[in-house]
């Protein structure tokens, strides 16, 4: 994947990070991370929603943009785009665009794909559709891992100017919101600011 294609970190000299926040299920874990980066004082993070998600907890999605917070589309269904054909991934954006734009008022640009799943096809269809395609370079697998100390192991080693930092605010995985406490006080510690992904884009 060459790096215009799809960003994963943006060159930078400057100590400033994207933490990213994907969702697609569920309603707890998105309701406590909100008031919890308030809390921590983190102004600027990038929440990547499905479609589906926005439409059944529109109240949620809109609170996210009220707060401040960046939306970017992860899609209408989580499911792998390469497996789909070309019809399909342009009916999933607009169905995804649609109804975030519904729920938050914020037509999405920035798009990451469920999973981070991507070919070169893929790459290609969504950039005809005028899809900025966010990655990552640092991730916390706090999806998978249930230990916050392997979880932030894996974050704050790893990220370096201009990083975009892969977390959830999903349920059921509660371990997020134990995790990103201890991660945000260390990346500060080390001289870290947080930045939404336009905003490193805009940087760079």
């Amino acid at each position: 994947m060459k790096k215009q294609q799809v960003l994963s970190r943006i060159s930078t000299n400057q100590k400033r990070v994207a933490l990213t926040f994907d969702i697609a299920n569920g309603h707890e874990v998105p309701l406590r991370m909100l008031p919890l980066l308030q809390k921590l004082g983190v102004k600027k993070a990038t929440f990547f929603i499905t479609g589906i998600w926005a439409e059944e907890h529109p109240k949620i999605a809109k609170r996210i943009r009220r707060e401040g917070y960046e939306i970017g589309s992860h899609g209408y269904r989580h499911q792998d785009y390469r497996t789909h054909n070309n019809t399909w991934i342009k009916n999933e954006v607009k169905l995804a665009q649609n109804a975030i734009v519904r729920a938050t008022g914020v037509w999405p640009c920035l798009f990451r794909t469920p999973g981070g799943d991507m070919d070169h096809r893929v790459i290609k269809k969504l950039q005809l559709l005028n899809q900025t395609i966010v990655h990552w370079d640092v991730d916390s697998l706090d999806w998978k891992l249930t230990r916050i100390s392997t979880i932030v192991n894996r974050v704050v080693p790893h990220t370096r100017p201009g990083s975009i930092v892969l977390l959830h605010a999903n349920d059921p995985w509660h371990q997020s919101l134990k995790a990103v406490p201890i991660i945000v006080r260390r990346l500060r510690r080390k001289g870290y600011r947080f930045a939404t992904v336009s905003e490193l884009l805009r940087q760079r």
